[in-house]
């Protein structure tokens, strides 16, 4: 896989710590195949229904295809389902909803304007940025050979 390296462009700084490893693998894949500005937030106190938000900006349409693409993949090799999906591939938000974890991605610009990341500011939630392929999939694909 070619890697594009993700950065952090917007003005969030961790706080608490988050103790799901799945949702730490699947944050990385999406940082380091193109997802930009990943944030898993914690919201197990804050809603009834989601445990994690995990949140990426993608810079353009293209890209968000094959983000999309990565987070059904991590999703099943991390929790075996994919409850729905909303959004189309040319849409500027996709949700990815694996019922105790939401996937949010957004284009950079569509990001900015609906401001998600301020709603749960308050949780616990880590910047997640991968510059080499996570150690999960490397085990992963050892193993499979």
């Amino acid at each position: 896989m070619l890697k594009k390296y993700s950065t952090n462009r917007l003005d969030i700084k961790n706080k608490g710590t988050i103790t799901s490893k799945r949702v730490i693998h699947i944050a990385e894949d999406l940082s380091y195949n193109y997802g930009e500005d990943v944030v898993v937030y914690d919201v197990k106190n804050k809603s009834p229904f989601v445990s994690y938000y995990i949140v990426c900006s993608v810079s353009n349409e293209t890209k968000m295809r094959k983000v999309v693409q990565v987070a059904e993949d991590s999703l099943y090799d991390n929790y075996k389902l994919l409850d729905h999906k909303e959004g189309k591939n040319n849409s500027k938000w996709i949700l990815l909803d694996a019922r105790d974890v939401v996937i949010q991605l957004f284009l950079r610009d569509e990001r900015e304007r609906v401001n998600f990341d301020s709603l749960y500011s308050d949780c616990p939630h880590k910047v997640v940025i991968c510059e080499k392929e996570p150690v999960y999939r490397k085990r992963k694909k050892i193993n499979e050979k």
